[in-house]
């Protein structure tokens, strides 16, 4: 017995049997398939797309029951009904020939445009956990690299336009020259500048992406074209709420279409006017009422450590806190001060934290 239960459309199209009940040449394989559909219902969009392929396939013509008797009447009837099965299978074999083409395009087709991505980027520039980066461009244009992050500049740099690609944190202070446009690529959105100083942080890890602009003027828009453009002007922060992550974090939210939720704020400043979204260009870290599981991210790259939670509810406990030259031992001892409800245990470079 054959197990149908997990064929595709071209599994049926395939089957001599199928083929007879979609052409109405045989009473026994329509009524076989005809009870099959009954009897398989979650099948029935799988085979309803394998009998359009029939009909495709056989020069979209009628059923031939109606044509059968013709054939039984002809003077050789068994060499036209081979013919015929022939010239449907010239047909199906010529189908299956350009769909493989069309598959083998699409792929040399994508790795060509991987292959010219590729020889787009003529620099990367990357940091680990616990490293930072000062870079000068060509143009001058000064950039901070934060822990765990990626900037690749574009072929063509500083010609007629200067494009760059980040993944994680920097800080950027670009050189003004409005005939050269400075662009920053990232996975959630980008942003066009001209001469400025400007915070991008985009970590694919993290639940959000944030733009904070400092000085001079940003436009920035959506990757995926919500929220139109958007533009800043010094003191504020844009935040792109990347759902898709939150649903996977989450067991309890039913997942959909990626759909980012914007807002736009002011940057947060602490009692020393520390710009709390920047303080890390300045080896200081600012915890402003955030709760472990936002911490958590921080300290990681911070001190390339990885930290987890023995119980989810640790994770809500929230905290303000100023963080410059402490060790992470140090840091943690300073967090529990404040909030007596953990302990933790380091390991290396494993950090176990529970109540």
């Amino acid at each position: 017995m054959v197990d149908r239960s997990k064929f595709n459309a071209e599994d049926f199209l395939i089957d001599s049997t199928f083929q007879q009940y979609c052409a109405g040449t045989d009473k026994l394989c329509i009524g076989y398939w005809e009870q099959y559909i009954n009897e398989h219902a979650e099948q029935a969009a799988v085979i309803a797309d394998a009998k359009k392929m029939y009909v495709i396939l056989s020069g979209n013509k009628r059923p031939l029951n109606k044509q059968i008797g013709t054939f039984k009447e002809s003077m050789f009837p068994e060499e036209k009904l081979i013919k015929l099965n022939r010239y449907i299978w010239l047909k199906i074999a010529a189908a299956m020939v350009l769909v493989a083409s069309s598959v083998l395009i699409y792929y040399t087709y994508s790795k060509y445009n991987k292959k010219v991505a590729a020889a787009q980027i003529v620099n990367t520039f990357t940091t680990k956990n616990g490293e930072r980066k000062k870079i000068r461009l060509q143009d001058g244009t000064s950039v901070l690299l934060n822990a765990k992050s990626t900037l690749s500049i574009r072929k063509g740099f500083n010609d007629q336009c200067r494009e760059v690609t980040l993944t994680g944190e920097a800080f950027f202070d670009v050189v003004h020259d409005q005939h050269k446009p400075f662009k920053v690529h990232t996975s959630d959105f980008n942003i066009n500048v001209l001469g400025t100083a400007f915070n991008v942080k985009a970590y694919p890890d993290e639940t959000t992406s944030e733009a904070t602009l400092i000085r001079g003027l940003i436009t920035m828009e959506a990757i995926n074209g919500n929220g139109g453009t958007i533009t800043l002007k010094p003191s504020q922060k844009v935040t792109f709420y990347k759902n898709a992550v939150i649903q996977q974090k989450s067991k309890l939210l039913k997942p959909t279409a990626p759909q980012p939720e914007i807002t736009i704020n002011h940057y947060t400043k602490v009692k020393d006017s520390t710009i709390v979204e920047t303080a890390w260009t300045q080896n200081r870290i600012e915890i402003y009422d955030q709760d472990f599981d936002e911490i958590r991210n921080v300290l990681e790259k911070w001190y390339n450590v990885e930290i987890t939670f023995s119980d989810p509810s640790i994770e809500k406990y929230r905290f303000t806190a100023t963080i410059t030259n402490e060790s992470i031992e140090e840091v943690l001892h300073a967090l529990k001060a404040t909030e007596n409800n953990f302990k933790y245990e380091i390991k290396g470079k494993k950090v176990i934290i529970s109540k």
